[in-house]
């Protein structure tokens, strides 16, 4: 290898600490003997491992059956190196739209469907739809595996490159088809930009404060400061905290909302290669000395169990519901000098106990499952078994066919009087009718386009649990703050 090309792989590398202790917010220690006497061995290995790689890449450019050019090649070597950590979070982008997508879907503003996904043993999974979504809105949950979007099959790409496919402008569609217990669920969803608020509130009966948190973006904890001081002014005298279907976000915005009514002690610890290099501490001068209910589920996951954590170990707060998702590693975004950037993994935290969150999760003090998640499993197998409404045709009084079939399915779940046998009946129109009423379509008992949409959409939303049961956990958190 070159000396320019030496130079200038080493001048990638220093970039890339450069950067990671810039967009840092803590303070690394770097250990003198990590650069002492196996620097010299290690770079000597490293430049001849470039130069055979250098003529590895000279040689396919060469002698591969196809054209390939040399961009696509050195892409693919630092893709490599990436996938090499065998990190799911840890990804090389190759487009600056792709990192660029990331970053905005932290910020909490991108135009999409609003989902947020992870990569779960090579298969993009959704975390967790986000509230008041277009996602959320179509049926989308928790668990769901995205194996095609506008047909494409995209169970070989990346979460970065399906991120990139479901994003697009204000009003497009979108197809995106997930397997679920198994089974495919199809839904066609519209786009939006997805820019709301990351907290809402009330107050409940018996003065409690009730504050959900949808995502840590970057002015979350002004928001929580806002809702806490506004609710205080009304009479609150307990908090309930929901970061139920919270995908996470800034690391920081967690710290600064459990510093708002934690004690004084460790709120999170950071981890690296074994050793805990920094952590954040609260001040204890928000802490009110009121009960707080913290409602968790298995949607809650990254930032939101650092909050959860630090609540639960410090006493801050009761837990309610089922255990949290366990993806207790942080990413941090770092710029190459060739303009591309890698999205890298850079510690673990833990709870203030030390508490490993990664694969885990945490484990609410009171486990309690809603009567939508308990349902969910057979809600979800039985509307994957109906027949697809794909015929072009508009059934009446009288018609026979596929689409009436799937049509009285769907009815017979949402509780309408049918009789499941593909023929357009009187009970059948009545239905129909009854079901355009409640959605408030034109009445006429014909199974129109817009109908059967309608119905499609009704019966996914079921699937997943939207229409199932009350809100059991928050009920028991009531419960508790009562007593």
């Amino acid at each position: 290898m070159s000396q320019k090309t030496t130079k200038a792989v080493a001048r990638v590398i220093a970039i890339v600490l450069a950067v990671a202790l810039v967009v840092s917010t803590f303070a690394y220690v770097f250990a003198e003997e990590a650069f002492g006497a196996e620097t010299g061995n290690a770079q000597e290995y490293l430049q001849q491992e470039f130069e055979t790689l250098q003529d590895l890449i000279l040689f396919l450019k060469e002698n591969y059956k196809d054209e390939i050019d040399y961009e696509t090649l050195m892409d693919g070597a630092f893709t490599g190196v990436m996938e090499a950590l065998e990190d799911p979070y840890s990804v090389y982008y190759v487009s600056t739209a792709e990192s660029e997508a990331f970053l905005e879907s932290v910020s909490g503003q991108f135009e999409g469907i609003g989902v947020s996904l992870i990569s779960d043993e090579g298969r993009c999974k959704v975390v967790t739809p986000l509230s008041n979504t277009p996602a959320e809105e179509a049926g989308i949950r928790s668990g769901d595996v995205i194996t095609h979007v506008n047909d494409q099959n995209v169970e070989s790409s990346s979460v970065e490159q399906i991120s990139t496919m479901l994003r697009g402008p204000v009003g497009s569609s979108v197809k995106v088809t997930v397997e679920r217990n198994g089974a495919p669920l199809v839904f066609t969803i519209t786009r939006a930009v997805i820019s709301t608020p990351s907290v809402s509130y009330e107050m409940l009966e018996g003065h409690i404060g009730y504050i959900a948190i949808s995502e840590f973006d970057e002015d979350c904890h002004t928001e929580f400061t806002e809702a806490k001081l506004r609710l205080i002014a009304d009479g609150a005298r307990s908090f309930i905290v929901d970061i139920r279907n919270n995908p996470g976000g800034y690391v920081s915005g967690a710290a600064e909302i459990a510093n708002q009514l934690m004690p004084k002690g460790d709120i999170v610890h950071f981890e690296q290669q074994g050793a805990i290099l920094d952590s954040y501490q609260s001040t204890g001068l928000g802490d009110l000395g009121i009960p707080v209910v913290l409602l968790v589920n298995e949607g809650s996951a990254s930032a939101s169990e650092i909050l959860a954590g630090a609540w639960q170990d410090s006493g801050t707060a009761v837990l309610v519901g089922v255990a949290t998702y366990g993806k207790g590693v942080a990413q941090q975004v770092m710029t190459l000098d060739n303009d591309s950037a890698i999205k890298l993994s850079v510690y673990y935290f833990l709870t203030p106990d030390k508490h490993v969150i990664d694969g885990v999760g945490i484990t609410p003090d009171y486990v309690v499952e809603n009567y939508s998640v308990a349902e969910a499993e057979s809600l979800a197998a039985l509307y994957s078994s109906f027949a697809p409404m794909s015929e072009t045709t508009k059934p009446a009084s009288g018609d026979t066919g596929l689409n009436v079939y799937g049509a009285q399915q769907r009815l017979d779940m949402l509780g309408y009087s049918v009789e499941v046998s593909g023929v357009m009946d009187a009970a059948t129109v009545s239905a129909v009718r009854q079901f355009q009423t409640d959605s408030a379509l034109y009445s006429y008992g014909v199974l129109d386009y817009t109908t059967q949409a309608a119905l499609e959409s009704a019966a996914a939303l079921m699937a997943a649990g939207t229409y199932a049961g009350e809100d059991l956990q928050l009920q028991k958190a009531i419960e508790l703050l009562s007593e």
